[in-house]
């Protein structure tokens, strides 16, 4: 079985790695994977960037122009969008590698124009991992269900017009996919759910697949010694935030992480706690969340990461809308539950006081509750860190993940429905 996989980026964010890492356990588990990137950033030999050396340039180009039709609009800040009008030849480059099925992955930036799916001489599976197959254009619809009757007047777009280009894209993606020979995959029940109600997928298979990660790297290691690895101060509870942009993207939900911190400051709780911040990169101090604040910057390396995971005693993750979770799987592998709000992806991550803590959607005060509760009792924190950590490597770790796919391939290349 041949396999090859569409990624804009290879290593590069959250989805990208996901993509990367499921592909290289397929590999170790006999299954012949290749990718094929926009921008590659690894150093892997069975990683082909699209347009040799040329194609890094070319793909910036893309980014740049694909986004060109939006310039009429005075955009919100909630998501970034993706249009795919502009022509491509990747399937020329798919055909040259020969697979028995495509897969697809995060193709955000236009790397795959939406008329592409139909070129494919082979069945495609594509795992989606946001909102943008379902919409005309964002990522994330910022609670917006107009994707579920074709979008046109877009709130992000502030657009008053019912044909605007949010809905001439969501009718292109309808026309273009229908009758294609493409097989779903979500990486959570709730992106699940919003894939079976839009129209543009009608009929089509849909599986739920969750995003894997390596439960070998990502590792519960003794938490003093990860406190002490990272200078933090003894006899202080350490309170994780971070995320890919995590002050600048509102669907992190920073500002209900500020509003949770402040809620906990003020029942006490300066005296026993801190905050630490990572995956922000920007100069500007950070606000006063009324208990102590450090920002650790960009983490490039899964190791300190890991040992920051190991190292904090809980980790909130209070996104708006969030298709998965990565981040709350990888602090849980490292035996640190997790404070999220019930909704979305982390619904399927989080086993509410079990592994963590689910507020009430999107209540800061719940929030804070929630933090306040995994800390109080040191016996409980410990116990919720060791079952998070073995519902981590039970339901998320790669491996498994990557036999769910090679029985999804198999399914499909032997036209089992």
């Amino acid at each position: 079985m041949r396999v090859l996989h569409l990624s804009t980026f290879d290593v590069m964010g959250g989805a990208a790695r996901g993509a990367y890492w499921l592909h290289r356990e397929l590999k170790q588990q006999g299954v012949d994977s290749t990718m094929l990137v926009a921008r590659k950033y690894g150093d892997d030999e069975d990683v082909v960037q699209y347009g040799g050396t040329l194609g890094r340039l070319s793909n910036r180009a893309r980014v740049a122009l694909d986004t060109l039709p939006l310039y009429r609009y005075r955009r919100t800040a909630d998501s970034f969008w993706t249009l795919g009008w502009l022509p491509s030849q990747v399937d020329r480059a798919v055909e040259a590698l020969a697979p028995d099925l495509v897969h697809l992955h995060w193709v955000g930036g236009g790397f795959v124009p939406l008329d592409l799916l139909r070129r494919f001489r082979c069945p495609v599976v594509w795992t989606l991992r946001d909102m943008w197959a379902l919409t005309g254009g964002c990522h994330y619809s910022a609670g917006c269900e107009r994707y579920l009757a074709g979008c046109g007047l877009c709130p992000q777009l502030r657009s008053n017009d019912r044909d605007d280009v949010s809905h001439r894209t969501w009718l292109r993606k309808k026309d273009e996919w229908s009758g294609t020979d493409l097989w779903l995959v979500a990486i959570s029940t709730w992106l699940a759910e919003c894939a079976e109600k839009t129209p543009i997928f009608e009929d089509m298979p849909i599986t739920v697949i969750p995003n894997g990660i390596d439960t070998r790297r990502f590792r519960a290691v003794d938490k003093s010694a990860a406190k002490a690895a990272w200078n933090f101060e003894a006899g202080r509870h350490q309170i994780l935030y971070g995320a890919v942009g995590a002050l600048d993207d509102p669907r992190k939900g920073f500002a209900h992480f500020v509003e949770a911190a402040r809620c906990l400051a003020g029942r006490g709780g300066a005296e026993r706690a801190e905050i630490v911040v990572f995956g922000y990169r920007g100069k500007e101090a950070l606000p006063d969340l009324g208990l102590p604040t450090r920002s650790v910057g960009w983490i490039e390396d899964d190791k300190a990461l890991a040992r920051l995971y190991a190292a904090a005693d809980v980790m909130v993750a209070p996104s708006a809308q969030e298709a998965f979770g990565k981040t709350l799987v990888e602090a849980m592998a490292c035996g640190t539950p997790v404070v999220a709000f019930e909704s979305g992806g982390p619904v399927d991550i989080v086993d509410h006081q079990e592994t963590g803590y689910l507020a009430t959607p999107f209540d800061s005060a719940a929030l804070a509750d929630g933090m306040a509760w995994c800390l109080a009792d040191p016996d409980r924190t410990r116990r919720l860190g060791d079952k998070a950590r073995r519902k981590a490597a039970s339901a998320f770790d790669i491996a498994i993940v990557a036999q769910q796919y090679r029985a999804l391939y198999r399914r499909i290349l032997a036209r089992v429905p």
